[in-house]
Protein backbone atom coordinates (compact mmCIF):
# COMPACT_ATOMS: atom_id res chain seq x y z
CA UNK A 1 0.00 0.00 0.00
CA UNK A 2 2.63 2.43 0.87
CA UNK A 3 4.40 1.43 -2.36
CA UNK A 4 1.48 2.08 -4.17
CA UNK A 5 0.83 5.88 -2.45
CA UNK A 6 4.60 6.71 -3.47
CA UNK A 7 4.22 5.73 -6.71
CA UNK A 8 1.27 7.46 -6.91
CA UNK A 9 2.60 11.12 -5.35
CA UNK A 10 5.74 10.70 -7.47
CA UNK A 11 3.31 10.43 -10.69
CA UNK A 12 1.21 13.27 -9.56
CA UNK A 13 4.53 15.24 -8.77
CA UNK A 14 5.64 14.31 -12.18
CA UNK A 15 2.55 15.72 -13.94
CA UNK A 16 2.45 18.66 -12.00
CA UNK A 17 6.08 19.77 -13.59
CA UNK A 18 5.62 18.79 -16.53
CA UNK A 19 2.27 20.85 -16.75
CA UNK A 20 4.29 23.46 -15.26
CA UNK A 21 6.77 23.51 -17.85
CA UNK A 22 4.56 23.60 -20.14
CA UNK A 23 2.55 26.96 -19.29
CA UNK A 24 5.95 28.36 -18.87
CA UNK A 25 4.55 30.76 -21.47
CA UNK A 26 0.75 30.81 -21.08
CA UNK A 27 0.09 34.81 -20.71
CA UNK A 28 3.01 35.99 -22.39
CA UNK A 29 2.37 38.43 -25.73
CA UNK A 30 2.82 36.07 -28.94
CA UNK A 31 5.58 36.80 -31.17
CA UNK A 32 5.05 37.08 -34.72
CA UNK A 33 7.01 37.33 -38.04
CA UNK A 34 5.72 37.27 -41.84
CA UNK A 35 7.06 35.69 -45.05
CA UNK A 36 5.80 35.00 -48.15
CA UNK A 37 3.91 36.71 -51.36
CA UNK A 38 3.53 40.00 -48.49
CA UNK A 39 6.72 41.97 -49.41
CA UNK A 40 5.56 45.41 -50.51
CA UNK A 41 4.35 46.61 -47.51
CA UNK A 42 3.02 49.93 -46.89
CA UNK A 43 4.37 51.83 -43.45
CA UNK A 44 0.92 53.50 -42.94
CA UNK A 45 -0.67 50.38 -43.17
CA UNK A 46 -1.81 47.27 -40.57
CA UNK A 47 -2.06 43.80 -40.26
CA UNK A 48 -4.88 42.46 -38.53
CA UNK A 49 -4.22 38.89 -36.58
CA UNK A 50 -7.16 37.22 -35.35
CA UNK A 51 -6.60 33.99 -32.90
CA UNK A 52 -9.60 32.55 -30.92
CA UNK A 53 -7.19 31.11 -28.29
CA UNK A 54 -5.62 33.97 -27.40
CA UNK A 55 -6.07 36.74 -24.94
CA UNK A 56 -5.57 40.60 -24.87
CA UNK A 57 -4.65 42.21 -21.50
CA UNK A 58 -7.46 43.94 -20.23
CA UNK A 59 -9.57 43.60 -23.36
CA UNK A 60 -11.83 40.46 -24.61
CA UNK A 61 -10.94 40.69 -28.04
CA UNK A 62 -9.63 37.97 -30.05
CA UNK A 63 -7.54 40.07 -32.55
CA UNK A 64 -5.10 43.27 -32.76
CA UNK A 65 -3.48 44.76 -35.62
CA UNK A 66 0.56 45.00 -36.00
CA UNK A 67 2.52 47.17 -37.58
CA UNK A 68 3.48 46.30 -41.06
CA UNK A 69 7.31 45.76 -41.26
CA UNK A 70 9.75 47.89 -43.58
CA UNK A 71 10.10 46.20 -46.88
CA UNK A 72 12.54 43.38 -46.50
CA UNK A 73 12.79 43.10 -42.69
CA UNK A 74 12.76 39.73 -41.13
CA UNK A 75 12.00 41.23 -37.38
CA UNK A 76 9.27 40.67 -35.17
CA UNK A 77 6.13 42.59 -35.97
CA UNK A 78 5.08 45.08 -33.02
CA UNK A 79 1.92 46.33 -31.82
CA UNK A 80 0.42 49.24 -33.44
CA UNK A 81 -1.31 50.20 -30.07
CA UNK A 82 0.25 49.42 -26.82
CA UNK A 83 -0.74 47.08 -24.48
CA UNK A 84 -2.66 45.34 -27.40
CA UNK A 85 -0.63 42.37 -28.09
CA UNK A 86 -2.10 38.89 -28.22
CA UNK A 87 -1.05 36.64 -25.53
CA UNK A 88 -0.95 32.66 -25.68
CA UNK A 89 -3.75 30.66 -24.27
CA UNK A 90 -4.28 26.90 -23.93
CA UNK A 91 -3.81 24.14 -26.44
CA UNK A 92 -3.32 24.92 -30.07
CA UNK A 93 -3.50 28.23 -31.46
CA UNK A 94 -5.07 29.06 -34.57
CA UNK A 95 -4.04 32.30 -36.31
CA UNK A 96 -5.28 34.45 -39.23
CA UNK A 97 -3.81 37.29 -40.82
CA UNK A 98 -5.17 40.15 -43.05
CA UNK A 99 -3.60 43.09 -44.74
CA UNK A 100 -4.08 45.92 -45.10
CA UNK A 101 -6.36 44.91 -41.84
CA UNK A 102 -9.96 44.88 -42.49
CA UNK A 103 -12.59 42.82 -40.88
CA UNK A 104 -12.05 39.40 -39.33
CA UNK A 105 -14.31 37.32 -37.55
CA UNK A 106 -12.66 34.28 -36.10
CA UNK A 107 -11.40 32.67 -39.69
CA UNK A 108 -13.21 34.95 -42.06
CA UNK A 109 -12.02 38.08 -43.76
CA UNK A 110 -14.72 40.46 -45.36
CA UNK A 111 -12.90 42.28 -47.99
CA UNK A 112 -14.12 44.35 -51.08
CA UNK A 113 -12.43 45.00 -54.57
CA UNK A 114 -13.50 47.99 -55.90
CA UNK A 115 -15.28 48.01 -59.64
CA UNK A 116 -13.98 51.57 -60.54
CA UNK A 117 -9.92 51.69 -59.78
CA UNK A 118 -7.48 54.41 -60.53
CA UNK A 119 -4.20 54.48 -62.22
CA UNK A 120 -3.23 57.01 -59.73
CA UNK A 121 -3.04 54.40 -56.74
CA UNK A 122 -0.03 55.18 -54.59
CA UNK A 123 -0.11 50.65 -54.90
CA UNK A 124 -2.30 48.41 -56.16
CA UNK A 125 -2.49 46.49 -52.86
CA UNK A 126 -4.99 49.53 -52.36
CA UNK A 127 -7.77 47.24 -54.25
CA UNK A 128 -6.43 44.31 -52.79
CA UNK A 129 -5.84 41.97 -49.80
CA UNK A 130 -3.10 39.26 -48.51
CA UNK A 131 -3.61 36.81 -46.14
CA UNK A 132 -1.99 34.28 -44.13
CA UNK A 133 -3.23 31.36 -41.67
CA UNK A 134 -0.92 29.38 -39.26
CA UNK A 135 -0.88 27.03 -35.72
CA UNK A 136 1.12 26.78 -33.36
CA UNK A 137 1.12 25.62 -29.60
CA UNK A 138 2.54 28.09 -27.02
CA UNK A 139 5.98 28.85 -27.10
CA UNK A 140 8.99 31.10 -26.56
CA UNK A 141 9.21 31.06 -30.87
CA UNK A 142 7.74 33.57 -33.32
CA UNK A 143 4.75 32.49 -35.35
CA UNK A 144 5.59 33.16 -38.83
CA UNK A 145 2.58 34.28 -40.76
CA UNK A 146 2.92 32.90 -44.39
CA UNK A 147 1.31 35.44 -46.57
CA UNK A 148 -0.76 34.86 -49.99
CA UNK A 149 -2.47 37.61 -52.21
CA UNK A 150 -6.55 37.50 -51.92
CA UNK A 151 -6.85 39.00 -55.00
CA UNK A 152 -5.89 38.75 -59.01
CA UNK A 153 -4.16 40.50 -60.53
CA UNK A 154 -4.08 41.13 -65.04
CA UNK A 155 -1.67 43.37 -66.31
CA UNK A 156 -1.86 44.61 -69.79
CA UNK A 157 0.72 46.08 -71.93
CA UNK A 158 -0.64 47.23 -75.32
CA UNK A 159 0.84 49.21 -77.99
CA UNK A 160 0.43 50.82 -81.56
CA UNK A 161 3.44 49.21 -82.75
CA UNK A 162 6.29 51.54 -84.79
CA UNK A 163 3.95 53.65 -87.26
CA UNK A 164 1.16 55.80 -85.29
CA UNK A 165 0.99 57.56 -82.38
CA UNK A 166 -2.47 57.23 -80.47
CA UNK A 167 -4.32 58.64 -77.36
CA UNK A 168 -6.02 56.12 -75.39
CA UNK A 169 -9.09 57.54 -73.17
CA UNK A 170 -10.74 54.65 -71.83
CA UNK A 171 -10.03 51.22 -70.50
CA UNK A 172 -12.48 48.56 -68.88
CA UNK A 173 -12.62 45.23 -68.19
CA UNK A 174 -15.80 42.57 -68.86
CA UNK A 175 -16.49 38.97 -67.82
CA UNK A 176 -19.18 36.98 -69.20
CA UNK A 177 -18.37 34.28 -66.80
CA UNK A 178 -18.86 35.53 -63.56
CA UNK A 179 -17.94 38.68 -60.96
CA UNK A 180 -14.62 40.29 -61.50
CA UNK A 181 -15.45 42.89 -58.57
CA UNK A 182 -17.63 43.26 -54.96
CA UNK A 183 -17.55 41.90 -51.48
CA UNK A 184 -16.37 38.74 -50.45
CA UNK A 185 -15.55 36.56 -47.42
CA UNK A 186 -12.81 34.46 -47.52
CA UNK A 187 -12.70 31.81 -44.88
CA UNK A 188 -9.14 30.95 -44.06
CA UNK A 189 -7.65 27.45 -43.09
CA UNK A 190 -3.25 26.93 -42.22
CA UNK A 191 -4.62 23.30 -43.95
CA UNK A 192 -6.27 24.27 -47.37
CA UNK A 193 -6.54 27.00 -49.83
CA UNK A 194 -9.24 29.70 -48.14
CA UNK A 195 -12.95 28.99 -49.48
CA UNK A 196 -14.30 32.40 -50.98
CA UNK A 197 -18.08 33.76 -51.04
CA UNK A 198 -19.44 36.23 -53.45
CA UNK A 199 -21.23 38.45 -52.35
CA UNK A 200 -24.53 40.03 -53.82
CA UNK A 201 -23.00 43.22 -55.12
CA UNK A 202 -20.75 41.84 -57.27
CA UNK A 203 -19.95 43.35 -60.68
CA UNK A 204 -19.01 42.06 -63.97
CA UNK A 205 -17.45 45.17 -65.06
CA UNK A 206 -14.22 46.89 -63.49
CA UNK A 207 -12.99 50.55 -65.24
CA UNK A 208 -10.24 51.88 -64.71
CA UNK A 209 -9.57 55.68 -64.61
CA UNK A 210 -6.68 56.81 -66.35
CA UNK A 211 -4.75 59.65 -64.40
CA UNK A 212 -5.91 62.81 -63.97
CA UNK A 213 -6.61 63.93 -67.25
CA UNK A 214 -8.46 60.58 -68.32
CA UNK A 215 -6.42 59.88 -71.25
CA UNK A 216 -2.87 58.59 -72.40
CA UNK A 217 -0.75 59.74 -75.12
CA UNK A 218 0.99 56.52 -76.61
CA UNK A 219 3.91 57.49 -78.81
CA UNK A 220 5.45 55.24 -82.10
CA UNK A 221 7.20 52.37 -80.62
CA UNK A 222 5.78 52.84 -76.87
CA UNK A 223 3.89 50.31 -74.61
CA UNK A 224 0.94 51.26 -72.55
CA UNK A 225 0.31 49.58 -69.14
CA UNK A 226 -2.38 49.51 -67.51
CA UNK A 227 -3.30 47.07 -64.30
CA UNK A 228 -6.60 45.09 -62.69
CA UNK A 229 -7.42 44.16 -59.68
CA UNK A 230 -10.25 41.34 -59.56
CA UNK A 231 -11.78 38.94 -57.05
CA UNK A 232 -9.51 35.79 -55.66
CA UNK A 233 -10.78 33.34 -58.27
CA UNK A 234 -10.77 32.07 -61.65
CA UNK A 235 -11.38 34.59 -63.99
CA UNK A 236 -12.66 33.51 -67.49
CA UNK A 237 -14.73 35.20 -71.04
CA UNK A 238 -12.91 38.16 -70.22
CA UNK A 239 -12.90 40.98 -72.82
CA UNK A 240 -10.85 44.36 -72.52
CA UNK A 241 -11.96 47.62 -74.26
CA UNK A 242 -9.71 50.58 -75.05
CA UNK A 243 -11.61 53.56 -76.31
CA UNK A 244 -8.34 54.55 -78.94
CA UNK A 245 -8.89 57.73 -80.74
CA UNK A 246 -11.70 58.20 -79.63
CA UNK A 247 -12.95 54.13 -81.00
CA UNK A 248 -13.46 51.41 -78.50
CA UNK A 249 -11.24 48.19 -79.51
CA UNK A 250 -11.98 44.89 -78.18
CA UNK A 251 -9.65 42.82 -76.90
CA UNK A 252 -10.73 39.28 -76.29
CA UNK A 253 -9.07 37.05 -74.10
CA UNK A 254 -9.33 34.18 -76.38
CA UNK A 255 -7.12 30.95 -77.66
CA UNK A 256 -6.31 30.83 -81.65
CA UNK A 257 -9.47 28.87 -81.70
CA UNK A 258 -11.76 31.50 -79.94
CA UNK A 259 -12.11 29.81 -76.42
CA UNK A 260 -11.27 31.49 -73.90
CA UNK A 261 -9.05 31.27 -71.63
CA UNK A 262 -8.89 30.91 -67.91
CA UNK A 263 -7.31 33.75 -65.51
CA UNK A 264 -5.50 31.77 -62.87
CA UNK A 265 -7.03 32.79 -58.93
CA UNK A 266 -4.41 35.13 -57.08
CA UNK A 267 -1.69 34.92 -59.67
CA UNK A 268 -0.24 38.04 -61.96
CA UNK A 269 -1.22 37.56 -65.40
CA UNK A 270 0.30 39.40 -67.95
CA UNK A 271 -1.10 40.26 -71.39
CA UNK A 272 0.51 41.57 -74.41
CA UNK A 273 -0.61 42.76 -77.72
CA UNK A 274 2.07 44.74 -80.08
CA UNK A 275 0.38 46.61 -82.27
CA UNK A 276 -2.57 45.83 -81.39
CA UNK A 277 -3.82 49.54 -80.19
CA UNK A 278 -3.16 51.02 -84.36
CA UNK A 279 -6.15 51.50 -86.16
CA UNK A 280 -6.89 48.71 -88.83
CA UNK A 281 -4.02 46.16 -88.07
CA UNK A 282 -4.02 43.28 -87.00
CA UNK A 283 -1.91 42.22 -84.01
CA UNK A 284 -1.13 39.22 -81.73
CA UNK A 285 -1.61 39.15 -77.89
CA UNK A 286 0.48 36.83 -75.00
CA UNK A 287 -0.51 35.54 -71.83
CA UNK A 288 2.19 35.71 -69.31
CA UNK A 289 1.89 33.71 -65.99
CA UNK A 290 4.12 34.71 -63.15
CA UNK A 291 6.24 36.27 -65.40
CA UNK A 292 6.71 32.81 -67.41
CA UNK A 293 5.30 32.54 -70.77
CA UNK A 294 2.51 29.80 -71.42
CA UNK A 295 1.93 30.20 -74.65
CA UNK A 296 1.60 32.74 -77.72
CA UNK A 297 -1.56 33.22 -79.88
CA UNK A 298 -2.22 34.80 -83.36
CA UNK A 299 -5.40 37.16 -83.42
CA UNK A 300 -7.09 39.52 -86.45
CA UNK A 301 -9.00 42.42 -85.28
Amino acid sequence: MKKFLGLLLFTAVSLVSCEKLYNTSKGKQISFTVSGAATYWTADDDIRISCPESSISRSSSKWADYQAPLYGSTSPIVPSIKDTALRWGNGLHHFYAVYPASEITGNVVAATIPSVQDTDSPRLSLYGYMTAAAEAIRSEQAVNLPFKPMYTTLEFAVSPGDDVDVVVSGFRLVSAGGALAGSFNAALSAQEEAAITIGSDSSSEITVNLGQTGSVTVNRGETFVVSVIALPKDLTDLTAYFIVDGVEKALPLVDKNGNPLVIAACKKSIIKSNGFLAPDQEGFFQISIESQDVDEYDITY
